[in-house]
């Protein structure tokens, strides 16, 4: 038979012959439409047919072992064993329009699954590479996923064959918690396993697998695994002595506080922290990872770290903190000590030893799982053992931020067919379903979507974290879709953001995946523009404007339904006609450019300092 491209040959009629009676070799097969793999029906170098598998049909039965039910793709024929074989496993398949999404997905699906192993496979070569960005937003933030790539074959590595000649495994290894390649196609199911675990045991992480196609395409009479015995990797708990140590200094503290972050999102533990906040009447400070961990209006519920910040600027600093799976970093104020005061005794739980000490000295250390720490602190504090600290709380719950009222008393439709960012953001969110998942994408549409979410739980509102990625957006909403069948998910851009995997309208629309997009089109790069302008001035813009893009004209030539909306008037019934809607649906609104987020002077400064030199998001360089 001949390959793609090639004269084709009409080949012989094969004859049906048992594995004794014909070599175990075969033909590694191109993408046309004549190569009838993967098995059951394999054709030999001979034109005869075995009745083996493919031993990449035992990474689907090992991902089903691991609990693994869906994965998102993008095709390439270097993995088609392990595509074929997923209906067999029970896996589903969501195949996005760029690799990029596809991992994306992956990374949001664990996030919104509170810890499910998110897993995205995609081809060899540039498959891989443009699935490496997502690979390093989920090793920034912390996110159990498992990228599986094809590659060349192993035996072609020096013959500058399609696809290879380079070494993706030593690529993914700085942004991966490891990165391995199967060599030997009796160790598939092996490895599966172990990069799997990997991912979830430990400090969570993505892990980066290479299945060569000769490796993945090779023949096999082994049957798939007994997964029935396989137990789910588990994470240390804290000792007595440490449990003992944190309750004594929580019922000596006036003002203590809880920070949660990732690790109690991933580790399930929602509804876990809202008893031990209701046990002892700490309050609890929601890291970015998990807004809305508890619900809006719970009376222990302090909202964003911010808050901790306006409390310590107007004299009533925390005294001791208890960081719960929260990383100290910028989210937590970096080490300016704003949020977490200098002098607060910290309790610092976290699963990743490396993690201890970062920006500054943990008094009390706890290398242990989130949800286990919880669950040991629930059973240590007696029920009116502690203090109780509704006073305290009531005054965080008064620090959080009211971004609703610094632009209160703005025009809601600020210029002739334009709305106020702020509020068009405000309508969207009052107008949502009930326990909507709220995505959104960064810079300034996603600055005014994370001061006014509403989010439903612990891993509901996801947006970019320390990458600083744009353009995840459809990728984080199809991903989300997919951990939560059948709830309602809205995803925000900004019109920069937008484009970047607008494709994945697609996506979408042949998945039958009912997400509500509203983009917010300023037709510009908003944080960009305005970055320039407080450093350099007006006069010194470069490439930050845009055209004005229809997008729901775009969306429409994808299958959706897509309105724009020019008037603040016209946001609410769009909004409510497009969730009642139950298909996917984009939501054009035209914001004003000249409304600028009001973190974003903070976020990028101004320039201001004799002699400094203003570097946009950092701080200034000192001369």
């Amino acid at each position: 038979m001949a390959g793609c491209g090639e004269p084709q040959v009409p080949a012989p009629e094969p004859t049906i012959a048992t594995p004794a009676e014909v070599p175990n070799c075969i033909q590694i097969p191109c993408a046309c439409a004549d190569c009838r793999l993967p098995n059951p029906e394999i054709k030999n170098r001979e034109g005869y047919l075995t009745k083996k598998r493919a031993a990449g049909e035992l990474a689907a039965a090992a991902l089903a072992g691991l609990g693994v039910t869906e994965i998102f793709a993008l095709h390439g024929s270097h993995l088609d064993p392990l595509f074929m074989a997923c209906d067999e496993f029970g896996i589903r398949l969501t195949d996005t329009r760029h690799e990029a999404s596809a991992g994306h997905a992956a990374d949001a699906y664990a996030r919104s699954s509170n810890g499910r192993l998110g897993v995205c496979a995609v081809t060899a070569g540039p498959g891989f590479t443009n699935a490496l960005t997502a690979m390093a937003n989920a090793y920034l933030d912390r996110i159990p996923t498992l990228f599986i790539a094809g590659a060349a074959p192993a035996r072609d590595e020096e013959l500058n064959t399609l696809q290879g000649g380079f070494d993706a495994v030593a690529m993914a290894r700085p942004v991966t918690k490891s990165a391995l390649r199967v060599t030997d196609p009796h160790r598939i199911v092996e490895y599966v396993r172990r990069a799997g675990e990997i991912a979830l045991m430990g400090p969570p992480g993505p892990v980066f697998l290479e299945i060569p196609i000769d490796v993945m395409f090779w023949p096999t009479n082994e049957a798939p695994p007994d997964t029935s015995k396989w137990q789910k990797p588990s994470n240390p708990a804290p000792s007595g002595e440490l449990t003992s140590k944190t309750i004594a200094a929580l019922r000596k503290a006036k003002r203590p506080v809880i920070i949660a972050g990732g690790g109690v999102m991933l580790t399930n533990s929602g509804d876990r922290l809202r008893r031990l906040a209701e046990q002892t009447g700490i309050p609890v400070i929601a890291s970015q990872k998990v807004l809305g961990v508890l619900p809006d209006d719970h009376p222990c519920y302090a909202g964003p770290a911010a808050s901790l910040a306006k409390a310590a600027a107007t004299g009533s600093p925390a005294d001791v903190v208890l960081l719960v799976g929260a990383r100290m970093g910028m989210f937590l104020g970096g080490a300016m000590g704003a949020i977490i005061p200098q002098d607060a005794y910290v309790i610092q739980v976290e699963i990743n030893p490396e993690e201890i000490g970062r920006v500054r000295t943990a008094d009390l250390v706890i290398v242990a799982d989130a949800g286990q720490t919880i669950d040991a602190l629930i059973e240590a504090a007696p029920a009116k053992g502690l203090a109780q600290h509704a006073a305290w709380a009531k005054t965080l719950r008064s620090c959080r931020p009211d971004i609703r009222g610094a632009f209160a008393e703005a025009p809601r439709n600020s210029a002739p067919g334009k709305i106020h960012p702020g509020h068009a953001v405000s309508a969207v969110m009052d107008a949502l379903p009930e326990g909507t998942a709220v995505v959104a994408d960064g810079g300034e549409a996603g600055n005014w979507v994370g001061d006014l979410v509403r989010s439903p739980g612990a891993g509901q509102h996801l947006r970019c974290g320390y990458l600083g990625c744009l353009g995840i957006s459809p990728g984080f909403a199809i991903g989300a879709a997919r951990a939560r069948p059948g709830k309602p998910v809205v995803c925000f851009a900004g019109d920069g953001g937008a484009g970047f995997n607008v494709q994945e309208f697609d996506t979408m629309f042949r998945h039958g995946l009912p997400i509500v997009t509203v983009v917010l089109n300023n037709f510009e790069w908003g944080m960009s523009r305005n970055a320039q302008n407080l450093l350099y001035g007006k006069q010194r813009e470069v490439i930050v404007a845009l055209e004005d893009t229809r997008f729901d004209l775009v969306a429409k030539g994808f299958g959706l339904e897509g309105e724009r909306i020019t008037r603040y008037e016209d946001i609410t019934p769009a909004v409510k006609r497009a969730f009642a809607s139950g298909k996917p649906y984009c939501l054009d609104v035209i914001i004003d450019a000249a409304v600028m987020h009001p973190r974003t002077k903070m976020m990028v400064g101004d320039g201001a300092g004799k002699g400094d030199v203003p570097i946009p998001y950092y701080a200034n360089i000192k001369t």
